[in-house]
């Protein structure tokens, strides 16, 4: 609103730029910035909110990867695991067929705590703030087609977003309601992944923009697809095991009715079905087989997200108010068979007759989340920019196990030895503000701050069958509580000694809240602790971004050093029945990210980046049932990983169609996996080895149809992006999960 427009009318001053760094296309920007004049001044610039106010992507001192919708669409990057690969300082891990990110090496296992990954979609925090409500902070797997844009942006990000950023954040950018004209689109592709038979996928998306008067205006869309699967299941017979669908659609309206007001009422619903997990068994000798048990490997989730979000100028002052209500539910089927309590349990317990079992391990994760922010921002003359907020969060979780004990052969259920039920509500207020002070038109210095509290209250219920059947089981209930506080700040200073160059500092923290321990117990055969703490990181960086050679060529350059105190980590319990979570000490991450963009003829654009992570343990910590030795490297994360892409465009017939193809080569390092029970497995930690994808795309544009070709993993390669001993999900040392094979397809979408 009035804040916006003055930032632009001052960003008008400076000569502006072609394409900056990773810039794939300009999406559409928030609905207060949709006047024709303000999309004529920035229309060729990557705009992006990364501090809750627009900015030019060149502009933030922030590290920033910025991404279109279209751009991924037409390179049939549709799923979460297709494009963060690909972002600098990012490793992805495959876990329970989700996507867990560690940015920055800032992660200990994907099911350690809490998330340490913030995620929003259009303001609106998404997931759980516990991991027994948040599946541990898996990205959010939405549709392409119906994102303006990705914000990915490495470091803590506590002050302006709070908890569970504290490793970074993810802002997914819908595309907004249109007041101008009536549009849309229909689109729709199919491919094909090697060793998935004559199984095609197919995808399906439409989308229409109607203006309803002068000040009112509604976008509906809808989509699904349809991945086949690859793998074949030996023990069951079953072949392409591991295929997926995902639906759902977006209902949104804008009322503005001057410049100085708007209103937008939103509505999202996606279904995510897994029926079959992705997991190998690398004893078959085969990249495309497994061994899991009968009935374990389904998977679904339900998200659905309502919001309503206020835009309003006060007069000299900009008020922006999001209020949200979300509820996701999943569930996973999982084979715990090489668990103990398979190994150890399901044999005292059973009758003698029965020598063999499986372990079919029942989860769900619900969640239902209500949050608000209201937050101002204004300026003080020309020298102070300021934002000043609040934030307030109540959530409520369910987590429930139940560990079916089968007959191998045929999935008979013996029994259900062990029940657990967990109930948990979180609270959180908080209060922010970030100053921005202007002390010559080339230096600036930003100031942050952050307070939150949370409480967080759990009521646990647990069935155990620790004497043998018929005998009734063992009933526990407790009721754990944890109450945490903290205190987040950052202080950037920015220098620019020309338009097109610029060089910042950044001092920035974050956290992630603790919380209560379900089976907490002062047992002393068995003793858990009822509470674990938050832990929080320090991330101390300098970066400098700009353009050469008359704008040829663009760069970004950070160098950074994290330290991270009281990690969380996940224990077993010391008889082996179930985890939980506790604290260690002390781990440090720190390296440097560059990327180029050079532009040296027309249509042509080529990209390159490398980022080295060095994360690893500065204590060592040890128990009797994990064990991690100073030195030892964070899990997921690689050292060294780079991308190469390069993506040309030209006009042919006279200019009526446009041709476009690229390639890219994207290099993901060795990783170690999770850490092990005891120094004497040392030797037997999972070690993931680096690999090289590469892939092709080509496309015509020609009177608003669009036809895009593509080839994903061209060679094939069998990268391990899960899995291995002593994984939380699995406890399957010959498990592991793969890149997806190569996969051909073509995509045709239509606008108007």
């Amino acid at each position: 609103m009035h804040d916006t427009k003055r930032r632009i009318a001052r960003l008008s001053a400076f000569p502006l730029s072609g394409s900056v760094l990773l810039g794939l296309a300009f999406g559409a920007t928030a609905a207060q910035a949709q006047t024709e004049t303000n999309e004529e001044m920035i229309s060729n610039e990557i705009i992006v909110t990364a501090q809750k106010r627009e900015e030019r992507l060149k502009d933030v001192p922030v590290p920033l990867t910025a991404v279109s919708g279209d751009a991924l669409l037409q390179q049939n990057q549709t799923k979460a695991q297709d494009f963060f690969a690909s972002v600098p300082g990012v490793n992805l891990q495959f876990q329970n067929n989700r996507a867990q990110l560690a940015i920055r090496g800032i992660t200990t296992s994907p099911v350690t705590g809490n998330p340490v990954v913030g995620f929003t979609i259009d303001g609106v925090p998404y997931g759980s703030s516990t991991g027994q409500g948040g599946l541990y902070g898996a990205a959010p797997d939405i549709d392409p087609s119906e994102l303006a844009r990705i914000e990915v942006l490495r470091g803590p990000q506590g002050t302006l977003y709070g908890a569970s950023s504290m490793g970074g954040l993810v802002k997914y950018v819908t595309i907004a309601p249109d007041l101008s004209e009536v549009s849309g689109s229909i689109g729709g592709g199919v491919n094909m992944i090697r060793g998935g038979g004559q199984s095609f996928g197919y995808n399906v998306r439409g989308a229409i923009n109607v203006p309803l008067g002068e000040t009112v205006a509604v976008r509906a869309s809808a989509y699904t697809r349809k991945e086949p699967g690859y793998i074949d299941n030996v023990r069951t017979g079953k072949n392409d095991v591991n295929s997926s669908r995902v639906t759902g659609g977006r209902l949104t309206a804008l009322w503005e009715p001057s410049d100085m007001f708007s209103l937008t009422l939103g509505a999202m619903y996606q279904v995510r079905d897994i029926y079959g997990s992705s997991n190998v068994d690398t004893q078959t000798g085969s990249f495309y087989q497994q061994t899991d048990q009968i009935g374990s490997g389904r998977s679904k989730s339900d998200m659905q997200m309502y919001r309503a979000e206020i835009n309003a100028d006060l007069g000299g002052v900009d008020l922006t108010s999001i209020t949200s209500f979300s509820r996701s539910t999943n569930y996973d089927n999982q084979d715990f068979t090489a668990s103990p309590l398979t190994i150890f349990l399901f044999p005292a317990i059973f009758p003698p007759t029965i020598t063999e079992f499986g372990n079919v391990l029942l989860q769900t994760y619900d969640v239902d989340k209500v949050s608000h922010e209201t937050r101002l921002s204004g300026n003080v003359g020309d020298s102070i920019d300021w934002i000043v907020g609040g934030f307030y969060t109540h959530e409520k979780g369910n987590y429930t196990i139940d560990t079916f004990a089968i007959n191998p052969d045929n999935g008979d259920v013996y029994g259900v030895p062990v029940v657990w039920r967990d109930n948990i509500k979180y609270q959180e207020y908080a209060a922010f503000a970030n100053l921005t002070a202007r002390l010559s038109d080339q230096f600036d210095i930003q100031f942050g701050g952050r307070f939150s509290e949370n409480d967080q209250k759990m009521t646990h219920r647990e069935w155990f069958q620790g004497a043998p059947y018929p005998a009734d089981p063992f009933y526990s209930t407790t009721s754990p509580e944890a109450h945490g506080s903290s205190f987040t700040y950052q202080i950037t200073p920015r220098f620019k000694p020309t338009p097109d160059h610029m060089i910042y500092g950044r001092l920035a923290t974050g956290y992630r809240p603790g919380g209560p321990n379900a089976g907490c117990s002062e047992d002393p055969a068995e003793p858990v602790p009822c509470q674990f703490k938050p832990d929080k990181t320090v991330n101390y960086e300098i970066g400098a971004k700009g353009d050469l050679l008359d704008r040829a060529l663009s760069y970004d350059v950070s160098l950074f050093n994290i330290d991270w105190t009281d990690i969380q980590i996940t224990q077993v319990s010391s008889l082996g029945t179930f985890t939980y979570n506790s604290n260690a000490g002390k781990a440090r991450s720190r390296g440097f990210e560059i990327a180029l963009e050079a532009r040296p003829v027309e249509g042509l654009t080529v990209k390159a980046w490398w980022a080295y992570v060095d994360a690893t343990l500065r204590e060592s910590f040890a128990s009797d049932v994990v064990y991690a030795a100073e030195g030892d490297r964070l899990p997921f994360s690689s050292k060294n990983s780079g991308r190469f892409s390069f993506d040309y465009e030209a006009p042919v017939s006279d200019g009526d169609i446009t041709a476009s193809f690229g390639a890219s080569a994207t290099y993901v390092g060795e990783r170690k996996g999770e850490f092990v029970p005891s120094a004497a497995d040392a030797p037997l930690r999972a070690s993931y080895p680096g690999y090289v994808q590469f892939d092709l795309h080509a496309g015509l544009d020609f009177n608003n149809w669009n036809l895009n070709v593509f080839v994903q993993n061209v060679t094939n390669k069998h990268g391990v992006i899960g899995g291995g001993f002593y994984n939380q999900s699995t406890f399957n040392a010959n498990w592991f999960n793969y890149a997806q094979p190569r996969t051909v397809g073509l995509n045709l979408g239509y606008e108007f």
